[in-house]
C-alpha cells in the first residue's frame, strides 16, 4: 500500500488505475436499495389549474402525470414516477429539482 502514496493518477495505465481502485476502494453516491424501497408514495390528483410551484409532469421523463398515477414523494415534497426517481437515486442522493439531500421521513 505504501507504493501508492506518491502516485500521480494522470500518469497511470488503465491496468494501474484498476489496481489503484482496488486498493483505494469505491464509494457509492446513490441511495441503498432499502432506502429506495422505503420512500413514500402518493396518488396523483390533477388540480384543474396548476397551483403556483406545483408540477404536473415528471422532470426526469417529461411525461405528464395522470389521475390515479402512483408517485414517489421525496422529503422535499417533489413528486416523481417511481421508476424514474429510483433510477436517478441509485446514482445521486439529491432531488433533481432542488438538490436537497434525499432522506426517508423516518430518518435514514
Amino acid at each position: 500500500q505504501d507504493a501508492w502514496d506518491e502516485v500521480d493518477p494522470d500518469e497511470l495505465s488503465y491496468e494501474e488505475l484498476l489496481a489503484l481502485g482496488d486498493v483505494v476502494g469505491t464509494e457509492s453516491r446513490g441511495l441503498s436499495a432499502d432506502t429506495l424501497a422505503s420512500l413514500p408514495f402518493t396518488e396523483f390528483k390533477s388540480q384543474g389549474t396548476a397551483a403556483e410551484g406545483s408540477c404536473d409532469s415528471c422532470v426526469i421523463c417529461r411525461l405528464d402525470y395522470e389521475d390515479g398515477d402512483t408517485l414517489t414523494v421525496l422529503s422535499c415534497k417533489h413528486l416523481y414516477h417511481p421508476e424514474c426517481i429510483k433510477s436517478w437515486l441509485k446514482i445521486n442522493k439529491v432531488c433533481p429539482v432542488c438538490s436537497a439531500e434525499v432522506s426517508t421521513f423516518g430518518g435514514s
